[in-house]
C-alpha cells in the first residue's frame, strides 16, 4: 500500500510538473513577444515624429516630404519585420497551450484542474483576440505604406492625400480597440495565472 500510494504521489507530481514546464515554455514565448512589442513602440514613435514633420512642411516643400516619406517606408519594413517575429513568437506559445489541455486533465487536484482549465480558456481567447489585434496591424502597415507612397508622388491632390489619411485613422481606431482587449485579456490572464501559482504553494 505505501509503496502504491508513493508512486501515485510521483506521479502527481510529475504531472504539475510537466504542466508547470509547459506554463514557463509559454511565459519564454510571451516575453519574447513583449520584447518585439517594445521595438515596434520605438519604431512608432519615430514613424509619429516623421510624419508630423510631413505634415509639418505640406506638398509646396515636396523634395523633403519625398525624403521624409523615403525614411517612413523604411521604418514601416522595420515594424513587419517586429510584428512577424512577434506574431511567430504568439503562435508558439498557442500551439504550447492547446498541447497542455491533456495535461491538465491528468491533474490530481480538483481545484487545481478546475482553475489551470480556466486559465487555458482565458488564454485562448486571448490569443484569438491577438490574432485580430495582427491582422488589424498588418492591414494598418499595408494603409500606411500606400500614404507614404502617395506622398513621393508629386502630383497628388489633397482630396486623395485627406480620404487616405481617414482611411488610416479609421483602421488605427480599430486597432486602438483589438489592442485595449488584448490588454484587458492580458491582465486578466495574469491575474488567474498569480492565483494557479498561489493554490500550488
Amino acid at each position: 500500500m505505501a509503496v502504491l500510494l508513493l508512486l501515485g504521489s510521483c506521479d502527481e507530481l510529475a504531472v504539475e510538473q510537466d504542466v508547470l514546464s509547459t506554463l514557463k515554455k509559454i511565459a519564454a514565448y510571451e516575453h519574447n513577444a513583449v520584447d518585439q512589442q517594445k521595438k515596434l513602440n520605438e519604431l512608432e514613435q519615430k514613424q509619429n515624429k516623421l510624419y508630423d514633420q510631413i505634415m509639418s512642411y505640406g506638398m509646396k516643400q515636396f523634395t523633403k516630404v519625398e525624403q521624409l516619406s523615403k525614411e517612413s517606408l523604411e521604418l514601416i519594413k522595420e515594424r513587419d519585420k517586429h510584428i512577424e517575429k512577434e506574431h511567430k513568437a504568439i503562435q508558439s506559445a498557442k500551439r504550447e497551450i492547446n498541447a497542455i489541455k491533456k495535461k491538465i486533465n491528468q491533474l490530481h487536484d480538483g481545484n487545481i484542474r478546475r482553475q489551470a482549465t480556466r486559465l487555458v480558456d482565458i488564454e485562448k481567447k486571448r490569443y484569438e483576440t491577438y490574432d485580430d489585434l495582427y491582422l488589424h496591424y498588418k492591414e494598418m502597415l499595408s494603409l500606411e505604406k500606400d500614404l507614404y507612397i502617395l506622398l513621393q508622388n508629386r502630383h497628388t491632390t489633397p482630396e486623395q492625400l485627406q480620404r487616405h489619411i481617414e482611411h488610416v485613422n479609421e483602421q488605427y481606431k480599430k486597432l486602438i480597440g483589438a489592442n485595449r482587449q488584448f490588454n484587458e485579456d492580458t491582465e486578466t490572464y495574469n491575474k488567474e495565472m498569480k492565483r494557479l501559482y498561489h493554490m500550488w504553494k
